[in-house]
């Protein structure tokens, strides 16, 4: 889930009444009927749509956090004519750390003209597959595969961290699928509290062998 206080961005920018405006600036498109008793009155005025588009994050810029601008087209009615055209409009938004998929990004009246007022452009935090680290809230976990020797025996490995740390984990004895560790404060950042992590987990997987001959089924029955 993505954090409850999602960001508003006040994006303003030219035009009348500035790119917040509801009504977008010049050419307004209301419609008018006739009321009882001669006098007129406004036809109600729909309302403004929100558009949600996906914002693609490596975990790396959830990790430290990012600033992002995106080029976007909106279509609005020219002020002289009212023809509709199509303009570029760039948006410009800070990524905190920690992050969550799911966050909304905000911006007020940045999108299509319409006839009730501008859209609202709501930008939705996705998180891209690492190669590595699998989230799990404000957790990281990541995976070590061993050979079944090495389960037996034992084995290192160097474990990376997502801010670019190394830690050698080592076992002598038997490891059995599933087997963890965990290193504290080696995760993401909370977003709320920037002081806090979450943690690190190491989680052991063990790759049997898909056959074994005569001899080494007798020779393992023999040592286990």
């Amino acid at each position: 889930m993505g954090d409850d206080d999602d960001i508003f961005a006040q994006f303003t920018g030219g035009g009348r009444g500035g790119a917040g405006s509801r009504n977008g600036g010049g050419n307004p498109r209301f419609r008018e009927s006739g009321g009882g008793g001669g006098g007129r009155r406004r036809a109600p005025t729909p309302e403004v749509t929100i558009v949600e588009k996906p914002l693609a994050l490596t975990l790396e810029e959830l990790f430290k956090g990012a600033h992002k601008k995106m080029k976007i087209k909106r279509k609005t009615y020219d002020d002289g004519d009212g023809k509709r055209k199509v303009e570029d409009k760039v948006l410009e938004m800070d990524i905190k750390p920690g992050y969550k998929a799911g966050t909304k990004i905000k911006f007020k009246g940045v999108g299509d003209q319409e006839e009730g007022g501008t859209q609202d452009l709501h930008f939705i935090v996705q998180e891209k597959p690492h190669e590595i680290y699998k989230r799990e809230d404000d957790n990281l976990r990541m995976y070590v595969e061993l050979d079944l020797k090495e389960a037996l025996t034992g084995w290192t490995r160097t474990i990376p961290t997502i801010d670019g740390k190394k830690f050698t984990l080592s076992k002598g004895g038997p490891t059995g699928p599933g087997y963890t560790e965990t290193y504290p404060h080696q995760g993401m950042p909370n977003s709320k509290k920037p002081t806090e992590r979450g943690d690190m987990i190491v989680e052991v997987k063990v790759k049997f062998p898909i056959s074994l001959t005569l001899a080494q089924k007798t020779h393992l029955k023999e040592i286990l």
